[in-house]
């Protein structure tokens, strides 16, 4: 049997970043590198979701590293100076001309097979120009730019115009694409996207992460844990937070977590005077079930603006340890339909902060519901989104690739 051919993958996000879509890719070269494939990693210097590089790689020149198997080449390229539209693509653009040196002076060689995540569509032109004249390009795509930029407005509607171009030409020179959600391949077909698209969606280390029984105190824990940002909508956890501070002060809310938001959030809650919820820091990847755990209801808000075929990574994190949660979604959207499938939480339409209120009150008053629901998730996680189940198709789907061409 021959050796598998070796592997590129370009992504801005990985280890040693806690959330996002850093874990799903370091997830996936690790499990490559397992099976025995060359798997090497080209990304920038790990700072998500801060607005500063971490302080390891700070100041000095990052040679290679080396994580499960895997090795990582970095270039020097961090966050974006500022959160507007033209920063981040500017950003983005900054990491690919980086990463085009690196290949012409030799410091990464041309693959056979490249994979790149998108969120940037840049990975994903970059992967393209490291991929060998008879190789092949996979694009992961965890979120669609320009539907992002459409539904929240930016320029008018003129830079979702440019982006969807972007990644229509794109997109349609790799030899597959992977998407979370059969939602986000019709927006792909949508804009113009002709090429293959497989439907591949996150997944929960069901081995690592396990339900725990609920800690024994006066009132129920409320839980946020993730990214602080924009596209969370997390303006509707402290509106819900503000009702809640009326009928049911005892229950404690934390929001745990970094991000661009942070300050506009503390300083809301100041000007609120909840005395009922409070910021606090993530906790380490490896301590990630304990820390879910530590919650007895999670929130998920989403930004209706920019989350309707969008699931987030944690719920399937969150249903794993056996917890409940309250989403907020759209009617039809992919996380509202998930709710249909697993009967594992609670949704609600966004922006109601009394709905999202009851919807808590709901739980915190029923411990019974709470354990049922908390049954439901894992049970749902271990027969549909287990790591092993969805890694293992991921990599066959590779291998088949390869046999095509």
């Amino acid at each position: 049997m021959s050796e598998p051919s070796p592997i590129l993958f370009v992504t801005r996000y990985f280890w040693p970043e806690l959330i996002g879509s850093a874990p799903f890719t370091s997830d996936i070269a690790e499990w490559l590198a397992k099976e025995g494939r060359r798997m090497t990693v080209l990304s920038g210097l790990p700072h998500y979701p801060g607005t500063t590089v971490f302080p390891a790689y700070q100041g000095r020149r990052v040679p290679y590293e080396t994580m499960g198997g895997v090795t990582i080449e970095r270039v020097r390229s961090g966050p974006p100076r500022s959160t507007s539209a033209v920063g981040r693509i500017l950003n983005e653009a900054d990491f690919m001309l980086r990463g085009l040196w690196a290949l012409l002076s030799g410091r990464i060689k041309r693959h056979p097979m490249v994979l790149a995540l998108c969120p940037s569509i840049l990975c994903v032109a970059l992967a393209l120009m490291a991929r060998r004249r008879d190789g092949s390009v996979i694009a992961i795509v965890h979120d669609i730019q320009s539907g992002l930029a459409q539904q929240l407005g930016m320029n008018g509607g003129r830079m979702a115009t440019l982006m969807r171009w972007v990644e229509r030409t794109v997109l349609n020179r790799v030899d597959l694409v992977v998407v979370l959600s059969q939602e986000m391949k019709d927006q792909l077909r949508g804009i113009g996207v002709t090429v293959p698209i497989d439907v591949v969606p996150l997944w929960v280390d069901t081995d690592q992460i396990q339900p725990a029984e609920p800690a024994a105190r006066p009132a129920v824990k409320v839980l946020y844990s993730g990214n602080l940002g924009r596209k969370q909508g997390l303006g509707q956890v402290v509106a819900m937070a503000e009702a809640l501070a009326v009928r049911r002060p005892e229950i404690e809310i934390v929001l745990r977590g970094n991000g661009n938001q942070a300050q506009e959030l503390i300083a809301e809650i100041e000007k609120r005077h909840l005395d009922n919820v409070r910021l606090a820091e993530l906790q380490p990847n490896e301590a990630l079930g304990t820390a879910l755990a530590a919650g007895d209801i999670h929130l998920v808000p989403q930004n209706p603006q920019a989350a309707s075929f969008a699931v987030p990574s944690k719920v399937y994190n969150i249903m794993a340890v056996g917890r409940p949660f309250v989403a907020t979604a759209l009617p039809d959207s992919t996380l509202w339909l998930l709710q249909k499938q697993s009967g594992a939480f609670l949704c609600v339409p966004p922006n109601e902060p009394s709905s999202f209120a009851e919807a808590v009150l709901k739980l915190a008053d029923d411990p019974h519901l709470r354990a049922e629901l908390g049954r439901r998730g894992r049970e749902f996680v271990e027969q549909h989104y287990a790591k092993p189940l969805i890694l293992s198709a991921f990599s066959s789907r590779l291998d088949a690739l390869v046999a095509q061409r």
